[in-house]
């Protein structure tokens, strides 16, 4: 079986994207980055999904994360940051749904690489690709009510692309504690990203399939 529908690494200015897999990714790197104060606290505040206590929580991710990819339902991938040597600095998924013809992302990004806009330069490289490679129609992100370092970052892309906040979804997304949050809602459209790029280049980062 190929696995050639998502890209294994994207390097983009400042970060590289790297395929969350057991054959890139060290587990005892990776638990020991999420088991540090940077990313228990206020980087998965509002995803406590990804607040792993166990080595054996880091495996069974990397493993689903390899088999959404094998079913082409999602893409994980570690990002790293090329300031820091190579540090990994958070995670991130792309994530299309082919009827809908549209796609999304997310990123955990620690505490520490907060303000310089990592998020911004991650999700630059998933929108372009949404609608350069993958031909799709749309693109979406959500981020929780309360959660204004999020809201900030996605403002940033949403403008730069054209898109725009469609509104707050109440009691949209359950945490695993059973808590229902409200959720703000941005997207950007074909016609609006099209109209955003024009004379601008686009897909102006390295890939590798």
């Amino acid at each position: 079986m190929t696995h050639d529908l998502f890209p294994e690494r994207i390097e983009t200015n400042r970060l590289k994207f790297e395929r969350l897999s057991h054959e890139n990714v060290d587990s005892f790197e990776f638990y020991e980055f999420v088991t540090h104060d940077a990313w228990q606290g206020d980087a998965t505040e509002h995803m406590p999904w990804f607040r792993f206590r166990r080595l054996d929580q880091v495996i069974t991710f990397i493993d689903r994360a390899e088999e959404k990819w094998a079913d082409h339902g999602s893409a994980r991938y570690l990002l790293r940051s090329k300031e820091e040597d190579n540090e990994i600095v958070g995670t991130t998924a792309y994530g299309p749904d082919w009827e809908e013809r549209r796609a999304s992302s997310d990123i955990v990004l620690s505490k520490r690489y907060w303000g310089r806009e990592y998020g911004l330069e991650r999700a630059s490289a998933f929108i372009e690709l949404t609608f350069e490679k993958y031909d799709l129609d749309a693109y979406y992100t959500t981020c929780a009510a309360n959660n204004e370092p999020s809201r900030r970052m996605i403002e940033k892309y949403i403008e730069k692309y054209g898109g725009c906040h469609e509104g707050l979804l109440r009691q949209h997304s359950s945490r695993p504690d059973g808590k229902v949050t409200d959720q703000h809602r941005f997207t950007i459209l074909r016609s609006e990203y099209e109209e955003a790029i024009q004379g601008k280049d686009t897909l102006d980062f390295e890939i590798d399939w």
